[in-house]
């Protein structure tokens, strides 16, 4: 999936506060739910992820209904999910 530099920043501060947060994310969590608990608290980085999805949709290949439906269906430990989202 091709990313703004915006998208890539949001998504890096998982890797300093997700593993934390993530473990408060019910096991059986897609991975939008896990991403989304690991920046609970985070202004504006769960846009940035929607944002993500929708420049990706402007390539033309998938909607960003489809992206965001694929990573809800996902269930994934919190690597596995950001690496979905990330460059």
């Amino acid at each position: 999936m091709r990313k703004s530099a915006a998208l890539a920043t949001a998504v890096l501060s998982l890797a300093l506060v997700g593993p934390a947060s993530a473990a408060s994310a019910d096991s059986h969590a897609s991975c939008a739910g896990t991403v989304s608990a690991s920046v609970a608290g985070q202004p504006g980085v769960r846009a940035t992820i929607a944002h993500g999805f929708i420049a990706e949709a402007q390539s033309g290949v998938h909607t960003a209904g489809d992206l965001q439906s694929e990573w809800s269906r996902m269930h994934q430990p919190l690597e596995g999910c950001v690496e979905f989202i990330t460059p």
